[in-house]
């Protein structure tokens, strides 16, 4: 079984997206639990320089940005997960 990295890059303060990024990804813990590996971060840091972001909300699944700038429907997000390698 292979295991999804979603690391998930919020605002500082948290805007309206990260707010409803933060709900979507309880909700994709809950339906895939050890499935995937969420890795939260707040506010601009040294990955968030790493993976050149501009904006947040973004996420970077399995190491690749995949979303920047909105949060994403349940449905892109768990497209984006599949693409990575998710079973």
């Amino acid at each position: 079984m292979n295991k999804v990295k979603i690391e998930a890059f919020l605002s500082v303060p948290t805007c309206s997206g990260g707010v409803s990024l933060s709900k979507l990804l309880e909700e994709i813990k809950k339906e895939y639990g050890s499935r995937v590996d969420i890795v939260p971060h707040k506010g601009r840091d040294d990955q968030f320089e790493k993976y050149n972001l501009t904006t947040a909300p973004a996420l970077v699944i399995g190491g690749l940005v995949r979303i920047m700038g909105l949060c994403p429907s349940k449905e892109s997000l768990i497209s984006a997960l599949k693409e990575a390698g998710l079973e």
